[in-house]
């Protein structure tokens, strides 16, 4: 039972305590766009994405206002931001498309995304959060 319980100790300290995991690179991309997005809303900017942010920023990239961001509006107003490379624009409308429709709704693509950045639960989104997300996204 001795052995048993050494490697379970074992395998929880590795996996817990384990100094040669490397950090999550600061994405000098990831951090302008979450700047943008904390701007571009009519709250004052607190280093935090609320929900009802996340709506305003989806209200932004609707250009049309018909409740659904297709292809051509993302990347328009991706580009007219000036938040990144093309292919980032790309992969992330893609990402952010969840239900696979060409078009990104509030319900159900937006609510979700929100969802998965926000990883701890608290109902908004941190820039560290942000950039976890995004380095998942991107690579």
């Amino acid at each position: 039972m001795w052995f048993v319980n050494i490697v379970f100790v074992t395998m929880v300290t590795r996996v817990y305590c384990n100094p040669g995991r490397p950090s999550i690179p600061v994405d000098p991309n990831a951090a302008n766009i979450f700047q943008t997005a904390e701007t571009q809303s009519n709250s004052p900017p607190d280093g935090f994405l609320s929900e009802t942010e996340m709506n305003e920023i989806f209200v932004h990239f609707d250009m049309n206002g018909d409740q659904c961001i297709d292809m051509t509006e993302f990347i328009a107003h991706w580009t007219g931001l000036n938040l990144g490379e093309l292919d980032k624009a790309v992969r992330l409308f893609h990402h952010a498309d969840t239900d696979t429709t060409g078009c990104i709704q509030q319900i159900p693509d937006f609510s979700r995304l929100f969802y998965y950045f926000d990883r701890d639960g608290d109902k908004r989104i941190s820039e560290e959060e942000f950039q976890t997300v995004w380095f998942t996204l991107s690579a």
